[in-house]
């Protein structure tokens, strides 16, 4: 899951701290948060890039993949990796601490991607056209079908984990969960990009409020592979850019976990929730409706 890859190396990390009892530095816990907001903005670029490209806005997609490399550039100067930042996000904090200028240049990156988000502005012709008023989920639809995150909140619930069960840090921020009342293309698009704003308005306030310390957990200093895991099962849920992610984990006291089950939001939004949208409509309006959903294939592969 490429566009949101720190979001699942921090619940696979939160479910191994919570079989282990291990509780991360304050330092880590605000780092952690930093790049899963970074992620989730690189994801809903990429969203705002496929989703433009789907109705026919093809400058869009060209700008978004453009604005997209800043954050990658971030990512490899962090954590050494691009794309796939190499498990920086691990059991019992992240691997290293911010190098030095990194906070600056989140702060400049952020500024960048405030030039982005302008685009729900300029009332695109083409994209409303081919948006407004299609592929509507209503709420009730969308809560049977268990549509989770952006494509939940666009048809009107204000449901968010990072809100609604705060985990790491979230709680000592200041920001708002974006929803829209109609339900369509349009709306979820709408969404996605405030969500960028907002997830940048949480990363400049972990910045600004960074306590100084340890990144790794002490007994953590070096990760051993045998390193077991203790009888029991935990459940962690997070908010990742595509909705809501589960992990079960199941330990039987070896450096193995017996079981683990991933819930990703993709899953139910690809399977009931676009054949639902689908039923009816236009054969022109899918890739509108499709792009809509966020949907990662990757999630799908189960």
């Amino acid at each position: 899951m490429r566009a949101g890859s720190t979001n699942w190396n921090l619940i696979h990390a939160e479910a191994v701290e919570e079989l282990m009892g291990v509780e991360p530095p304050e330092r880590a816990k605000y780092i952690r948060v930093i790049m899963a907001e970074l992620s989730r903005i690189q994801s809903h670029i990429i969203w705002f890039g496929a989703f433009c490209l789907g109705t026919g806005f093809d400058t869009g997609f060209k700008l978004a993949f453009g604005y997209r490399d800043y954050i990658l550039d971030l990512f490899e100067m962090i954590t050494g990796g691009r794309v796939y930042p190499a498990g920086y996000i691990c059991p019992g904090g992240v691997r290293r601490d911010f190098p030095e200028g990194a906070a600056e240049r989140t702060i400049s990156v952020l500024d960048q991607i405030g030039k982005m988000v302008l685009f729900e502005e300029m009332e695109n012709p083409i994209l409303l056209a081919r948006a407004k008023g299609i592929g509507i989920l209503k709420l009730e639809d969308a809560c049977r079908l268990g549509a989770t995150g952006p494509i939940l909140r666009a048809s009107g619930l204000k449901a968010d984990v990072r809100k609604d069960e705060p985990y790491e840090v979230y709680d000592r921020f200041d920001f708002e969960v974006p929803v829209r009342e109609e339900g369509d293309a349009y709306a979820r698009y709408l969404v996605g990009v405030e969500e960028i704003k907002q997830s940048a308005r949480i990363i400049r306030q972990a910045l600004q409020q960074l306590p100084e310390g340890d990144t790794l957990a002490p007994g953590l200093k070096r990760i051993k592979l045998t390193t077991k895991l203790p009888k029991g099962d935990v459940y962690v849920r997070n908010e990742v850019a595509r909705g809501e992610a589960g992990m079960y984990m199941v330990g039987d006291g070896s450096d193995k976990p017996y079981r683990v089950k991933i819930r990703g939001p993709s899953f139910l939004h690809m399977i009931p929730v676009l054949e639902h949208l689908l039923v009816g409509a236009q054969v022109a309006d899918v890739p509108a409706i499709y792009w809509s959903l966020n949907i990662c294939p990757a999630d799908l592969d189960r």
